[in-house]
């Protein structure tokens, strides 16, 4: 069984499309929006949705935010209803749900060596980004370079939210104090890959969000770095 998750905040101008579109593109998946209590009415859209749609879920957090716990929390109930594979991506399109067959292709279990996580790329041929500033490519190359050389987890676009995972491959994972916000996805990945996950990289083209604002700031970044150089340490010193 397939689960496509999501996790929202205030993407009311984007949600009821997205679920449209993932509908088309996998049918039979069941579909998961993971909601930080939008104030812009996110979840009551989710849930109107729903009431034509009984594969489609809601989970509504209340007091609680973060785009890490919100996915582990997501992977959790995919569990609960059944889950073999969850594809997680960001609700804003700038991750195209016309990609997921292509992460799904990429675990399929007749391909020679079987792979654990797909994970979309934007950082190996074929793949692309549209629409960032130099700024933020410059941060990317930065945060993907530590990742491999000092994390040594061996992919180029270790920052990619757009993944495909293979829910056994996570049962000796320990997630006790992962990093939140968006040094989550570097930490995944260092905790999956050091378990004995199987990793392939898929190309996928980023478009940079049209509708809604950017949770990028400068407070995250400073946290997600501080977290990186924690996990070097780990990586290198053990502790």
């Amino acid at each position: 069984m397939l689960v496509v998750q999501t996790s929202t905040l205030n993407e009311a101008g984007t949600i009821q499309q997205l679920l449209e579109q993932i509908r088309f593109v996998v049918p039979d998946a069941h579909i998961l929006v993971i909601d930080d209590n939008s104030p812009d009415g996110t979840g009551k859209i989710t849930s109107k949705f729903a009431l034509d749609d009984n594969a489609v879920h809601l989970i509504e957090r209340i007091g609680r935010r973060g785009l890490g716990s919100a996915i582990l929390e997501g992977i959790k109930a995919c569990e609960s209803l059944g889950a073999d594979i969850v594809v997680y991506m960001d609700a804003d399109f700038s991750h195209n749900p016309h990609d997921i067959p292509r992460l799904l292709q990429a675990l399929d279990v007749s391909h020679e060596q079987q792979f654990d996580i797909a994970i979309g790329s934007r950082r190996i041929p074929g793949g692309k980004i549209v629409g960032w500033s130099w700024r933020r490519h410059l941060a990317s190359f930065l945060v993907n370079w530590f990742s491999r050389f000092l994390l040594c987890v061996p992919v180029y676009d270790s920052s990619s939210g757009f993944r495909a995972v293979r829910l056994r491959a996570l049962r000796d994972v320990d997630f006790t104090n992962i990093a939140e916000g968006y040094a989550f996805q570097e930490d995944f990945l260092w905790r999956a890959h050091r378990a004995g996950a199987r990793i392939i990289e898929v190309p996928i083209t980023f478009t940079n969000r049209d509708i809604g604002k950017s949770k990028v700031n400068f407070k995250e970044l400073f946290r997600s770095t501080l977290a990186l150089l924690k996990i070097a340490r780990r990586t290198w010193l053990g502790f």
